[in-house]
C-alpha cells in the first residue's frame, strides 16, 4: 500500500506541472526516430544490443575520489519484479531545451517513468523505471533507434525496490547510478544509494550518499572532487528541493532550499542549472556558485520529471499517456 500511496504522490507533483494554457497540435508524422518498447522483459527491437563490454569516451567530468561512509545501502524494502500499475500511463519524451522551452520532443518510452541520461561517445544512454516489473531498466539511443535492454541487475540480481535513477560518468570506464533504495520497506523510504557499473546494465552497490527521511529524485553532479547533491522532498502543496554539497573526504551537507520538487541539477560552461516541478511549471534556476540562485522564466511543458542528458542538449520529461507534447 505504501509503495503505490507514494507512486500516486508522485503523479501529483507530475500533473502539478501541467501548463494547462499551453494547447496545440504536434505533427507526429515528423516523429520518424521515435521507438515504442513493448511491455515485455526484454526489448522486442530486431537492433542488436550494444556489447555491455564497451569501454566509454571521457567527458568534461573531472574523475573524482570519495571516502567510505558510515552508512550503507539497504538491505531490506527490496521485492520481486512486479506489475507497477500507477506507472503504466506514465511516458518518457525527449527533446531540446532552448530557453523557456522544449523543441523537437519525441516519444521515446512508454509505461516508463523517472528517467535519466549519459552521452558516452555518439550513444545516448538511458536508464527509467518500467511499469512492467517496476525495476531501473537500461536503454540506449543510436542513430536515432532506441533499444531497451531491459532491467539492470544490481550484486548480481534484478530485483524492485530502486527508483529514481540519476547518472553520472565517474571516469572514463565508470558509470555512476544514484537512486532511493529500500523503497518497498515498512516505513519511510532509503538511503540515497550509490551504485557503479563499467557497461551500463550491471551495478554494484557502493554505499548510502545520504541517509534522511522522505528525501526523494536525487541528482548529482560532480565538479573535480567536489560533489553536489540535490534531492526533493515530498509534498502536495509546497513541493521543494534541498542542495547539499560534499568537499573532499567531508560529508553532505545542506546549502540551500528552493521551491519545487523532482530536481535535475547540471552543470556546463560555469553555472550550474537547477530545475525543478512546481504547481505553476517547471522552474528553471541558475547559479554561479551553487549557494546563490537566479529565478528564470518557467519552462513551458506539459509534463515534468526534468532530465538533463549530460554530455549533449538532449532533455528528458515525463507526460502523461494522451497529453499534447510541448509546442516547439
Amino acid at each position: 500500500m505504501k509503495k503505490f500511496f507514494l507512486l500516486a504522490l508522485f503523479l501529483l507533483l507530475a500533473s502539478g506541472c501541467t501548463n494547462s494554457d499551453e494547447k496545440g497540435e504536434q505533427n507526429f508524422s515528423s516523429l520518424t526516430t521515435t521507438s515504442i518498447i513493448e511491455s515485455t522483459l526484454s526489448s522486442t527491437s530486431t537492433i542488436t544490443p550494444v556489447s555491455t563490454t564497451t569501454t566509454f569516451a571521457p567527458t568534461t567530468l573531472a574523475p573524482t575520489t570519495t571516502t567510505t561512509p558510515l552508512v550503507e545501502c539497504s538491505e531490506d524494502g527490496h521485492g520481486p519484479p512486479e506489475y507497477a500499475e500507477p506507472l503504466s500511463a506514465h511516458q518518457i519524451w525527449i527533446g531540446q531545451l532552448e530557453d523557456a522551452k522544449i523543441s523537437d520532443s519525441k516519444l521515446l518510452i512508454e509505461q516508463a517513468s523517472v528517467a535519466d541520461g549519459l552521452m558516452i561517445g555518439d550513444t545516448i544512454h538511458i536508464w527509467w523505471v518500467a511499469a512492467e516489473d517496476h525495476v531501473i531498466h537500461h536503454g540506449t539511443l543510436e542513430e536515432d533507434v532506441f533499444t531497451d535492454h531491459g532491467p539492470i541487475t544490481v550484486d548480481g540480481e534484478v530485483f524492485s525496490g530502486m527508483v529514481d535513477p540519476d547518472a553520472v560518468l565517474i571516469d572514463e570506464s565508470t558509470i555512476g547510478l544514484i537512486v532511493l533504495d529500500g523503497f518497498l520497506r515498512q516505513g519511510p523510504p532509503g538511503p540515497i544509494c550509490y551504485l557503479t557499473s563499467n557497461d551500463g546494465q550491471n551495478f554494484s552497490s557502493q554505499y548510502a550518499l545520504l541517509d534522511m527521511e522522505d528525501r526523494f529524485d536525487p541528482s548529482v553532479v560532480i565538479i573535480e572532487e567536489t560533489w553536489w547533491l540535490a534531492v526533493g522532498i515530498l509534498s502536495e502543496e509546497n513541493p521543494s528541493s534541498e542542495l547539499f554539497r560534499k568537499e573532499p573526504g567531508g560529508i553532505f551537507e545542506l546549502i540551500e532550499t528552493v521551491t519545487g520538487g523532482v530536481p535535475d541539477l547540471s552543470y556546463e560552461d560555469g553555472m550550474f542549472r537547477l530545475l525543478t516541478c512546481s504547481l505553476d511549471g517547471m522552474r528553471h534556476q541558475i547559479s554561479s556558485d551553487g549557494i546563490l540562485w537566479e529565478q528564470l522564466e518557467n519552462i513551458r511543458t506539459p509534463g515534468c520529471d526534468p532530465s538533463t542528458v549530460t554530455g549533449s542538449d538532449y532533455f528528458l520529461f515525463k507526460m502523461q499517456e494522451g497529453t499534447l507534447p510541448p509546442l516547439d
